[in-house]
């Protein structure tokens, strides 16, 4: 009664507020249980579009069209001052047995006042407490989070970015504070490897009885000779524990498990992941539904210090489930928000704590910082070590310790996960991005971070972060790109590494805009040179990978999308090489380049002298001399084709395993999405020409590579469920609930009134029963079913939306283009084939 009474009053103070405009955006409130919950607190993170809440304003919540309690830490904000990720968290009254509540999230000018904010000593005046156990070869080694909280407010140390005590989230609803320390043992004697952190996020209550502890346990410290390190461990608040034995916990790595102390809310905050597709902070995406048998399939936690998911060895070649501009547990979610979908990806981002890329500063308690070390190296650790002890205020200053026990003769870790610069996955973006969690905000800076530690000082301009010279490989630079600029545009204004990760990511763009964009003598296709490893047709080192373009192109689209400065210019010089191997046949259709082979896997760029081959023309004369002469996608072509490759082929498929969705015209996908955004000549015709082929692999439950440009139309999204489902016995009814964006109209045999959302009951269900609906707008239409079923464990996810293809923004759709390059075949070539 006292909780309730608090929110009551929290609410009439957010009334006073008066809302400025409609809904922005949707979250779904689902509960998890079978029983009903009263005033359920909910804590997410929220991305917004450019201006959706514009300076002075805030946001608002509804429930029903009811305003409910709201609280709003602002994190990130545009330049123009706009709102661009919050955390958010909210109050739902009631909450049935597995039961979905939308809410409604709206800009508002401010009110009046929100009260006062939780505060340390409303939770210090109860009996709350967290404590971590460890046991290292018969040693007990303790941390407790009431000491630490209670040691930080008798120093008043508690304040935003204060690494004592980092006070994250602060307001009526919810205060969460941070803390640490290393475990000690009985004897007042610290460990020198591990150091714990209580994330402790502290919910309203009149006493507070509601606390969520994320405990991190890190082995991490930079400067201090880390070491593999074996032992037992409890973690407990509460009546909440967790227990892990003979847990051997490497170097540079971390991991995490969170605990509540009270009764713990049963409910999963389900994001608007079109709207996160909208506001540019990732890529658009292809509208798939993944299978059902599949997403009951996935892991939904991972122990620590396994790999779970995550490629053990990141170095290993060939297609990964971790590669593209997200990994597939990623990009699943962000095209379809399932809980199944959710789970995987934290989960598969909490073994990213596996790998040793974590390296914290002592000296000001954040990831570390090449501004801070601008001759720190693990690359080129072996020069470094050399030359330390005549340079001590350089070289010397900033060399890392070896690992104690790791080996010598280099700088080794001893963990079997391996990271690797080339071919590493975006880690933790977008968990942060829903969640609000400051561990994976942490996980992303730390990517980041070692992305710039990493390189050979010399090669990164020492603290500027350049990365052209220090990162070998295209695909790395690609890659790296990615998370710097990620972590540059989410990382909270307030922040003291935001300013460092936008120097990065600016000085990257501009170092590769004065070697390629703004250079009359860079080479004419606008590849991004990175040496040539390639041997092709018996020239060494004349050869570069198409797809390795393609990841930098859509690197260079991605950062323009999230307005990085110099990005777009980036981008739209190396559009060029994605669009004229799409288009450059138009001109000459027997000597042009033509587009079934723009997926190729490796292409000769240069001649024996080291010079540019000078055209397009001239590329795929050298490159395909039998072809060249034949019209493009001609019968002659497929004729000439068959002979060299020895197999079968249909008009209009491309080469390089185009039914696969990491084949190389998926991995081409990327890159021409970008390029299509762009201001290069042709750019959309090149999309609609690639839309138009004949072979397409299925991404529904792998959808690394389905970007689509953002130019195209929006197509109706319709999302479709039942609670509860299944029914818990036959003859029982539930209710269907859908909601269209995009869309004008819907219609369903179950509902007449051709409304485009809404709610309405059906059944009885005396046998598993789908419920189709079909939704349309003026840029197409989009099917969805729901699927009843009889069963006594109701689940706990969504259908997700149907497939379908967007039409293409000019011209009357894909199929017009069709008939235009359907002339004829195309078989594989051998080089195509290599992986």
């Amino acid at each position: 009664t006292c909780l309730c009474l608090v929110y009551v009053a929290i609410c009439s103070a957010l009334l006073m507020g008066s809302v400025r405009a409609a809904g922005i955006v949707t979250i779904n409130a689902m509960s998890q249980s079978s029983q009903t919950q009263s005033q359920v607190p909910i804590t997410f993170g929220q991305t917004f579009k450019d201006g959706d809440v514009p300076v002075g304003d805030t946001l608002s919540a509804t429930v029903g069209g009811q305003t409910i309690p709201l609280q709003v830490d602002t994190k990130a904000t545009n330049p123009d001052g706009s709102l661009r990720h919050a955390v958010l968290t909210a109050v739902v009254p009631t909450l049935q047995g597995y039961a979905t509540q939308p809410i409604t999230l709206s800009a508002t000018t401010a009110g009046s006042g929100l009260g006062g904010a939780v505060t340390l000593a409303q939770l210090l005046a109860t009996s709350f407490n967290a404590t971590v156990n460890i046991n290292i070869n018969g040693t007990d080694y303790t941390a407790d989070a009431r000491q630490l909280l209670q040691n930080a407010a008798a120093t008043n140390a508690c304040a935003p970015w204060n690494t004592a005590c980092n006070v994250w989230l602060s307001g009526p609803l919810v205060s969460e504070w941070i803390v640490g320390g290393p475990v000690t043992s009985a004897g007042g004697v610290s460990n020198p490897n591990l150091q714990i952190y209580f994330n402790v996020r502290t919910y309203a209550g009149n006493p507070v009885n509601l606390v969520r502890v994320n405990v991190v346990i890190e082995n991490d410290w930079a400067y201090t000779p880390q070491q593999s390190v074996t032992y037992n461990a409890t973690l407990t608040s509460g009546s909440d524990t967790y227990t892990i034995n003979n847990l051997t916990q490497y170097a540079y790595a971390r991991w995490h498990h969170v605990l509540w102390w009270g009764n713990r809310p049963s409910v999963y905050a389900q994001a608007d992941t079109q709207y996160l597709q909208a506001s540019g902070v990732v890529s658009r995406y292809e509208i798939l539904q993944p299978d059902n048998t599949f997403l009951n399939s996935v892991i939904q936690s991972c122990t620590p210090m396994q790999h779970c998911d995550q490629t053990q060895v990141m170095s290993t070649t060939g297609a990964q489930a971790s590669i593209g501009p997200l990994p597939q547990w990623t990009s699943t979610y962000v095209v379809d928000p399932d809980y199944r979908a959710y789970r995987w990806m934290l989960a598969d981002d909490d073994a990213a704590g596996a790998y040793s890329f974590h390296y914290r500063d002592q000296a000001t308690g954040y990831p570390l910082s090449i501004v801070n070390h601008p001759y720190v190296t693990i690359a080129d650790w072996p020069y470094a070590d050399s030359v330390a002890s005549q340079n001590p205020n350089t070289w010397g200053k900033d060399l890392l310790p070896q690992c104690s026990g790791c080996g010598t003769g280099g700088y080794s870790v001893s963990n079997p996960n391996v990271f690797d610069i080339a071919h590493h996955p975006s880690i933790a973006d977008v968990s942060y991005i829903v969640t609000g969690s400051y561990y994976y905000l942490e996980e992303l800076q730390y990517t980041a971070s070692f992305i710039e530690l990493w390189q050979n000082p010399a090669y990164r301009d020492y603290a500027s972060g350049t990365l052209y010279t220090g990162i070998p490989q295209t695909r790395g630079k690609a890659w790296s790109l990615r998370s710097i600029g990620d972590a540059a545009y989410i990382t909270p204004d307030a922040d003291p590494l935001k300013a460092y990760f936008n120097t990065m990511i600016v000085n990257a763009v501009s170092d590769l805009n004065a070697r390629f964009t703004n250079n009359a003598s860079a080479n004419p296709f606008g590849i991004i040179e990175s040496g040539y490893p390639y041997t092709v047709n018996g020239i060494a080192n004349s050869g570069v990978a198409t797809w390795q373009n393609s990841f930098a192109t859509w690197a260079a689209g991605h950062l323009a999308d999230m307005g990085i400065p110099g990005a777009a210019a980036l981008r739209d010089w190396m559009s060029k090489f994605n669009i004229s191997l799409m288009t450059d046949w138009e001109n000459n259709q027997a000597g042009g380049y033509c587009w079934l082979l723009a997926s190729t896997y490796v292409l000769q760029v240069k001649t024996a002298t080291g010079a540019f081959l000078p055209s397009f023309t001239s590329l795929y004369q050298t490159n395909f001399p039998s072809l060249y002469g034949l019209a493009c996608n001609s019968s002659a072509m497929v004729s000439a084709l068959g002979t060299l490759e020895g197999g079968t082929y249909q008009a209009g498929e491309m080469v390089g395993y185009p039914n696969s969705p990491t084949g190389f015209p998926a991995n081409f996908q990327i890159g021409l999405a970008a390029a299509a955004d762009s201001n290069y000549p042709n750019a959309q015709q090149a999309w609609q020409i690639f839309q138009g082929r004949s072979v397409q692999p299925n991404y529904s439950d792998d959808p690394n590579f389905a970007v689509l440009p953002r130019y195209l139309p929006a197509v109706p999204i319709v999302s479709i469920y039942a609670s509860p489902n299944p029914v818990a016995a036959a003859g029982n009814t539930t209710t269907l609930y859908w909601n269209a964006s995009n869309a004008t109209s819907c219609s369903a045999a179950w509902a007449s009134n051709g409304a485009t959302s809404g709610q309405v009951s059906v059944g009885p269900i005396t046998a598993t029963t789908s419920f189709p609906i079909s939704c349309a707008g003026p840029n197409g239409s989009t099917k969805a079913i729901a699927s009843v079923s009889i069963g006594s464990s109701p689940t706990t996810s969504t259908p997700p939306p149907a497939t379908s293809t967007p039409a293409p923004a000019t011209g009357g759709g894909a199929m017009d283009w069709l008939g235009l390059l359907l002339l004829g075949g195309l078989v594989g070539w051998s080089r195509i084939r290599r992986r």
